[in-house]
């Protein structure tokens, strides 16, 4: 969904970046690229991962552009003024061992540190990238020293490509242009290997992934969002995102969608779906407190359960790149349908108002 973070440093007003108004015309495989007519961007893998003795993990890994300059570059424009920035979050979290590990960097484009292809999906900072073959194998991998973790992922699609509210439009406030251009593959499936603190592990699982862009999503007031990805024992996912003010109430144009076994898709509107806190972590470094068990009920999907985070500290302090705090793990769904995923929880260290 709206990922957690963006680059500190916002460039340029937001009238002089596009923005989504109306349903995006989408051209596959080229709108898997870059936009850079738009301010934010993001390409945003989560799996859930069993090695070979069934050891679980989860896995994140996050690659934003941030526009600074809209247009295109004049003839004689200084070849180090910065028209643009990426920025990356890596963790995972070994669900068993009770062990959370992230690492993050930011680049400049400049001398070949980071890029996105226009025309594909390929998008890489420094040995992080996301690929996609020509075979439509998407390649996830990502490798840091100082952390101890790396990934090398491959996966195959399980289900078409999702296209978000209405045709790919996500509407995120009330204002025009407060929206951006939303699309997933829901339920990927793959193997590879996970590396922690030097011991590479074989690996197998299932993934969700989310490209998303615009310039100015959020409405007035908002503070942070829940969004919830989850794929359902029954072959469907469930995509939740509930936008919050100060208050802790949801605004009109929160939502979800769901995805049904045969790859067709609904547009859920705010009143159907009612999640709820039922218990709490608090953050020993940053004093954040998160929601770490939910009621989730969706009427009318027939979903009626509780929502737990399978590991309570997944919390991430990207200081060194993106400047915001916010919680990212792996949750498992019991109740009327099994099922699990990851939850993205943002606003709960600091707000986020004013940031797109």
């Amino acid at each position: 969904m709206i990922q957690a973070a963006l680059l500190c440093v916002v460039g340029g007003l937001t009238a002089d970046w596009e923005l989504h108004q109306e349903p995006p015309e989408l051209s596959f495989p080229r709108d898997h690229g870059a936009h850079r007519e738009y301010r934010t961007e993001w390409w945003y893998l989560t799996a859930e991962l069993l090695d070979d003795a069934g050891r679980r993990h989860g896995v994140q890994l996050t690659i934003f552009r941030q526009g600074m300059q809209p247009g295109s570059a004049a003839p004689d424009e200084p070849r180090w003024k910065l028209r643009e920035a990426f920025a990356g979050h890596l963790a995972v979290a070994e669900v068993d061992a009770g062990r959370f590990r992230h690492a993050e960097r930011v680049r400049r484009p400049q001398g070949g540190l980071a890029g996105a292809a226009h025309d594909r999906l390929d998008v890489w900072l420094d040995d992080w990238s996301f690929t996609q073959s020509d075979d439509q194998h998407l390649r996830a991998r990502a490798h840091d020293a100082d952390s101890g973790i790396a990934i090398d992922l491959c996966f195959v699609t399980a289900k078409p490509l999702v296209l978000h509210g209405e045709r790919g439009l996500s509407r995120k406030g009330p204002e025009a242009g407060n929206a951006s251009a939303y699309v997933s593959w829901t339920r990927l499936r793959g193997e590879g290997s996970l590396t922690i603190a030097g011991r590479a592990l074989k690996v197998r699982g299932e993934a969700w992934f989310d490209h998303e862009w615009g310039s100015s999503q959020l409405g007035e007031g908002v503070v942070g969002w829940d969004w919830l990805g989850l794929r359902l024992a029954d072959q469907r996912e469930l995509m939740v995102y509930c936008l919050r003010r100060a208050d802790g109430s949801v605004i009109e144009q929160s939502g979800g969608t769901l995805i049904l076994a045969d790859g067709s898709t609904r547009a859920l509107r705010r009143e159907e779906i009612l999640l709820e806190a039922r218990q709490w972590w608090q953050s020993p470094r940053t004093g954040g407190k998160y929601p770490c068990a939910w009621s989730l009920r969706v009427p009318s999907a027939g979903i009626d359960g509780r929502l737990s985070a399978q590991l309570p500290d997944c919390e991430l302090n990207t200081a060194g790149s993106s400047g915001v705090i916010y919680w990212e793990g792996p949750v498992t769904l019991e109740g009327s349908v099994l099922g699990s995923g990851y939850a993205e929880l943002t606003g709960y260290a600091g707000s986020l108002g004013g940031r797109f």
